[in-house]
């Protein structure tokens, strides 16, 4: 059964068509939102953080950078710090003079964590806040890129901290410059309220974090391009412990970018409505779909199915099956008129079985009838034509061998009689035509057990054997001959072969026998052929088979398969049991 076209799909495909679009709107305004609360923070802490970048980062980067210029062109002690050496007093004297102006400034510029003056010729890096020891990542970079004329913020760490520094040149041998914490030039930004509790941290053009942040390096490298579409929208970062809305502005005087990270778990937490019914609406709709599937199993699907069950059974000829009664009245009644029906089939096809069979049998009976005077007419015929040539004693003969032939009739009166019963009345008819045709005529029975003894239709082989002799003796031949064998057929049925050595069927004819023309066509004729055909057909049904042929070296051949018993071989003698009987 087709399961897409059964009552049970369409049931539940009409419950979850119902359900379905119900959890889906609800999972879609759940979706919305979240993605509205998302939007909303994202403009926020955006807002917030391309502020900050502009006002703060940006604008004290650029104060610093210009202060630094103007330092390098104006400070008479910078320009001309170059002439003098490492030992010389003067040197000492100027580079004091320039740290601690250095130092005054600090309090205008106090996102500045040091200033710093190198001397390439006296390779000597003097910073206002802090020593040499802590800076020399410092020193290192200013040796290598501090008198680049194309001066801007670069990124740098500094021992475990990353920070901005910018050196200017002043001269060939002396840089002024400045590094940023950058920890604590976020540390303002942090200060404020940011949305979802989100957290601030400065990161590089590749995503690597350059402030202490929550989550690891390996994450924020998944961003990868994303990090270009910060400064128009947003992104969803993955970590272990969930994931993260990303916000960010790029910094225009540096390779920074600052970046605001708000846990989704923090923003769930501000919708706990829609975070709740996300989980619960479709786990109790897939529940209540559940319950309700079992429920119409039990009082639907399962009387149904055993209505069903009921309906192959009765077809498959078991009409002996009931139903239960169902509790629903409905499904009852179902039931009460599935028994009452299968009772009314039950008794309808007993009546009709019995009356097939009256039919069968009164059929049968007909049938004989039918064949019976067939022969009777042509005894007399002979009778007649003896008594016309005054062969008395022939004709004494012939009644005796009617007499028997009757006495045999009128005492079994039955439809079906054994092989070897019928070869006897076969053996009376011959007998009869061989006072007929004296020294013309001779038969032989070849009967092999153990289908001697199976029962067929009466006067089955008797048509075959008359025909065989009306259309088969040629009067100018020296011997007709008949013989009658019992064989094993090779599917398992066995053959009575009826065979002469006559002038066998003709082609045409032939043909017509094999195809069913010949009896089609024969219009009341062939009467015996047609007969038996048709009593083996109610007897035996599709079992039973007629075969003509034509055998060699000539004569005709009729095989007549039949079901029955499998031949045996008898073990005395290593012979087959065989009854022959013959006359010559």
């Amino acid at each position: 059964m087709n399961f897409q076209k059964s009552l049970q799909f369409k049931l539940i495909a009409g419950i979850v068509a119902v359900i379905a679009p119900l959890v889906v709107y609800h999972l879609y305004n759940n979706h919305y939102a979240i993605q509205v609360v998302r939007e909303k923070v994202a403009s926020s802490n955006g807002d917030l953080v391309n502020l900050f970048v502009q006002s703060k980062v940006d604008q004290t980067l650029e104060d610093t950078g210009k202060y630094l210029l103007n330092r390098a062109g104006n400070d008479p002690d910078v320009t001309s710090l170059n002439l003098y050496g490492y030992d010389d007093g003067e040197y000492q004297m100027r580079k004091v003079r320039i740290i601690n102006r250095f130092r005054d400034d600090l309090a205008l510029y106090n996102a500045i964590d040091t200033f710093y003056v190198y001397s390439r010729t006296n390779d000597d890096l003097t910073l206002s806040n802090g020593n040499y020891q802590d800076f020399g990542s410092l020193a290192a970079w200013v040796r290598e890129s501090g008198f680049n004329p194309n001066a801007r913020w670069e990124i740098l760490r500094n021992g475990s901290a990353y920070g901005l520094t910018m050196a200017v040149p002043v001269t060939e041998d002396v840089s002024l410059g400045a590094w940023i914490n950058l920890n604590r030039l976020l540390d303002p930004f942090r200060q404020l309220n940011l949305g979802g509790g989100g957290e601030a941290i400065a990161v590089d053009p590749q995503g690597k974090p350059l402030t202490p942040a929550s989550i690891t390096e390996e994450a924020f490298s998944s961003l990868g391009a994303r990090f270009a579409q910060l400064d128009r929208s947003y992104a969803i970062l993955g970590a272990q412990d969930g994931n993260y809305l990303v916000v960010g502005t790029k910094s225009r005087a540096s390779d920074i970018r600052v970046v605001v990270l708000v846990p989704e778990a923090n923003l769930l937490q501000k919708l706990p409505f829609f975070q709740w019914t996300a989980w619960i609406i479709p786990t109790v709709a897939a529940l209540v779909l559940i319950l309700y599937v079992l429920w119409l199993k039990s009082v639907l699907f399962r009387p149904l199915g055993d209505l069903m069950r009921g309906m192959r059974r009765i077809i498959h000829g078991d009409l002996e099956f009931r139903l239960a009664l169902n509790k629903s009245s409905e499904l009852s009644f179902f039931a009460a008129t599935f028994n009452h029906m299968a009772e009314q089939i039950h008794q309808l096809k007993i009546d009709v079985y019995e009356e097939q069979l009256r039919v069968k049998r009164a059929e049968l009976k007909h049938l004989q009838v039918q064949i019976n005077p067939h022969f009777y007419l042509n005894s007399l015929h002979i009778i007649y034509n003896l008594a016309t040539l005054k062969l008395f004693k022939q004709v004494q003969k012939l009644s005796l061998y009617l007499a028997d032939y009757f006495k045999f009739t009128i005492r079994t009166n039955r439809t079906s009689v054994t092989v070897e019963e019928e070869v006897k009345h076969i053996q009376n008819y011959l007998e009869i035509q061989k006072l007929r045709y004296p020294d013309l005529l001779a038969y032989e029975f070849d009967l092999r057990a153990p289908w001697g003894d199976v029962e067929i239709p009466a006067l089955t082989i008797q048509p075959f054997v008359e025909n065989a002799i009306v259309h088969g003796l040629n009067m100018e031949e020296s011997s007709f001959r008949i013989l009658i064998r019992t064989e094993a057929a090779d599917d398992g049925r066995f053959a009575i072969v009826v065979r002469d050595n006559g002038a066998g069927f003709p082609a045409e004819q032939l043909e017509k026998l094999d195809s069913g023309r010949y009896l089609r066509e024969a219009d009341g004729t062939h009467i015996g052929i047609w007969n038996v055909i048709h009593r083996l057909n109610l007897s035996f049904g599709g079992a039973a088979e007629i075969r003509f042929a034509n055998a060699a070296p000539k004569g005709a051949e009729v095989r007549i398969l039949l079901p029955g018993p499998p031949a045996y071989e008898q073990t005395q003698g290593g012979q087959d049991d065989v009854q022959r009987a013959g006359s010559g």
